[in-house]
C-alpha cells in the first residue's frame, strides 16, 4: 500500500489580509492540511523574487503568497507588484525545468476563512501529487536546489531588478493587471538578464 507524500509549503501571508484569514479558519475550527509553515509578511508588495526561490532551495516542495484581492491592497498598489515578482519566479522555474505548479500566488479577505481553506487545501493536493521537488520534474532535488539557490541569487542581481522596475512602471502606466500580461512585460523586460542566466545555468532549460 502506497502513502500518498506528505508535501513541505512555505507559505508568505499579507498581514492584513490572508494572515488574518488563515486566522479566522483556525478560529472557526475549518479543516485543512497542516503542511504550511507562514512567514507573516506586511504585504504581499513586500515579496522579493528570491524569497520563493530561496524556500525552494531550501527545502519546500511549494510555496503560496497569499494577499489581498486586487483594488484592495492597504498599501494601493501591492499586490499589482506583487504580480510582477511572481511573474519572473514563474519564469524562473521554467527556465530551471521546474513544474510552475510549485508556486501559487492568490488572494483571500480576512473575511474569507474558508476560501483560504479552499485555495490552501487544493494547493496541497497538487503539490502532493507531484512529489518531492525533483520527481514530478525527473531531476536530481539536489542539482535543482544548487540551481535554485543560484536564481534567487540572480533575482536579486541589478539587471533583473531593473527589469522588474521597468515591467512595474509600465503595468501601472497601461492599467493592464491580467497575470499574462503581465507574464509577457516581465519577459520582454528582463529578457536579456534571464538569457545570460539561463546561459549560465548548466541544467536550465
Amino acid at each position: 500500500m502506497t502513502t500518498a507524500y506528505n508535501p513541505h509549503i512555505l507559505g508568505f501571508l499579507c498581514n492584513w489580509c490572508c494572515y488574518t484569514a488563515a486566522d479566522s479558519a483556525g478560529v472557526g475550527r475549518y479543516q485543512y492540511p497542516p503542511n504550511l509553515r507562514v512567514i507573516r509578511i506586511m504585504c504581499t508588495g513586500r515579496l522579493d523574487p528570491s524569497f520563493p526561490l530561496e524556500g525552494l532551495a531550501n527545502g519546500a516542495d511549494g510555496i503560496f503568497v497569499g494577499g489581498c484581492h486586487p483594488g484592495e491592497c492597504h498599501y494601493q498598489d501591492g499586490n499589482y507588484h506583487a504580480l510582477v515578482s511572481a511573474a519572473l519566479v514563474h519564469e524562473m522555474l521554467v527556465r530551471l525545468g521546474i513544474n510552475r505548479e510549485r508556486f501559487l500566488i492568490e488572494w483571500a479577505s480576512a473575511a474569507e476563512g474558508p476560501n483560504f481553506v479552499k485555495i490552501i487545501t487544493g494547493f496541497t493536493q497538487r503539490i502532493a501529487a507531484l512529489g518531492p521537488l525533483g520527481k514530478a520534474e525527473g531531476k536530481d532535488p539536489q542539482v535543482l536546489r544548487r540551481e535554485l539557490a543560484e536564481a534567487a541569487e540572480a533575482a536579486r542581481g541589478r539587471k533583473l531588478r531593473i527589469g522588474l522596475i521597468n515591467a512595474s512602471k509600465e503595468m501601472m502606466k497601461s492599467r493592464n493587471f491580467s497575470r499574462p500580461a503581465i507574464a509577457e512585460l516581465v519577459h520582454d523586460k528582463c529578457a536579456k538578464a534571464l538569457e545570460e542566466f539561463t546561459n549560465s545555468a548548466p541544467g536550465a532549460s
